[in-house]
């Protein structure tokens, strides 16, 4: 069993799960090791810095890092002088979206012979169902240790939100998946160190509740984009449709429109979908979702002519406030744009910061992609100082509050500016 004393950590992939869980552990007294096959990434944070924006998180690293805390490249050194390994990576999906999972296989060979008694491995990455019982057979049948008895296994699923991780993971009940009792106690004190309340199921059941969690939301924003769709069909705006929806009724609820993509919500269906070819609600959310960017663009070119007009797309991140652009739907935006003869710029403060009016300097369409908080500082009035005299802003999260997607600058001529001025002076 897990004792109160210092005990060692390996918390294998530091990217933006690894890294805020591994500060969580050394916060409460364990001595981590934050393993990466990323050199730099390695340096970086041996150096005090952190490589991606997490609140909270550089104030822990400063005071951690050198102490209890340290990032190595040397996976079998970590592993064997750790009680406690944590899988947190990367599962992509390929060019068919057929889930990928050689970091985690490279990883489990990498480490197998590292393995000894005592030791309880934690896979928290997303993985399709049954790959903790993958794991089992694989340890299993290269080494001499069994599951359950001499050495521990357990799938818990991270359900923390990107920039929010250190002040989620205390809050949040841990889900503790695994295949026998004693792989199910050994969880539970170790993730009790860190929040109070945990559930205990099976590994595959868990497996699948961290999927439907996250398609359960991407399904959600797929209903809004739609209904956002057939507003615009009937003419009429998304954004009070819904405050009508919502508005003091209990059974409402309905989500916003926007650019919902990442590395999670955008790829995890098919996890699902890759062995159950009839899960069509996911795929269809899939397709709405994806389809936003081109909808919009659609709707752009019937009011005006794209070609050789300037393009300011402000926001890059796939989720506002954060500096991460994993499959973020801007790029899909800029790609169809240039495809159709525009001339596109871009901006987001996280990850583009540049010269803000400079890319809205005479810009003829803008297009808010993330509803940055930097962005809702702007008002219509003020992007049409910097814009072309006839500006389309498509505002699909409706940051300027005027309920439309789609609004229409007008800025007045010379000769409208001086009939104003005249109009001025008369009434004086």
């Amino acid at each position: 069993m897990i004792q109160e004393q210092q005990h060692r950590i390996s918390i294998i992939g530091i990217g933006r799960v690894g890294l805020p869980l591994a500060l969580a552990f050394a916060e409460k007294g364990f001595f981590v090791y934050g393993v990466d096959i990323d050199k730099n990434k390695v340096l970086f944070v041996n150096s005090g810095k952190m490589p991606f924006i997490e609140e909270g998180a550089d104030a822990l690293l400063t005071k951690h890092i050198g102490n209890n805390f340290i990032a190595t490249t040397d996976f079998q050194f970590a592993t064997e002088n750790s009680e406690i390994i944590i899988l947190t990576l990367g599962t992509p999906v390929d060019e068919h979206l057929n889930p990928i999972f050689t970091q985690i296989e490279a990883v489990i060979r990498n480490i197998v012979h590292s393995l000894h008694e005592g030791q309880i491995i934690i896979l928290r990455s997303t993985v399709s169902p049954g790959t903790t019982e993958y794991i089992k057979r694989y340890i299993e049948a290269n080494t001499n240790l069994k599951v359950g008895v001499n050495i521990f296994l357990g799938f818990c699923p991270e359900r923390i939100a990107e920039g929010k991780s250190l002040e989620e993971i205390p809050l949040i009940p841990q889900i503790i998946g695994t295949l026998d009792r004693e792989s199910a106690e050994r969880a539970e004190l170790l993730f009790k160190k860190l929040t109070p309340q945990v559930i205990h199921t099976d590994a595959r059941s868990a497996e699948l509740a961290k999927l439907y969690c996250n398609m359960y939301r991407y399904i959600n924003f797929a209903i809004a984009n739609e209904f956002m769709m057939i507003a615009e069909q009937h003419g009429r705006d998304i954004h009070e449709i819904i405050n009508l929806v919502n508005k003091d009724y209990k059974r409402g609820g309905l989500k916003s429109p926007g650019f919902t993509a990442g590395p999670c919500l955008y790829k995890d269906g098919f996890f699902l979908v890759s062995k159950t070819p009839f899960a069509e609600l996911i795929t269809t959310a899939w397709k709405i979702n994806e389809s936003v960017p081109s909808y919009l663009i659609e709707e752009i070119k019937k009011q005006t002519n794209i070609i050789n007009k300037k393009v300011a797309i402000l926001g890059l991140a796939f989720k506002k406030n954060i500096d991460d652009n994993r499959n973020s739907l801007s790029y899909k935006a800029r790609k169809i744009f240039l495809a159709e003869g525009a001339k596109v710029a871009m901006h987001d403060p996280f990850i583009e910061p540049g010269d803000l009016n400079k890319v809205l300097k005479d810009a003829d369409i803008v297009m808010i992609a993330m509803d940055h908080d930097v962005y809702k500082k702007l008002t219509l009035e003020k992007i049409g100082e910097q814009t072309n005299k006839e500006t389309i802003v498509c505002d699909i999260w409706n940051i300027f509050g005027t309920g439309k997607v789609f609004n229409k600058l007008k800025k007045p001529s010379a000769e409208e500016l001086l009939e104003i001025v005249e109009d001025s002076s008369d009434s004086e």
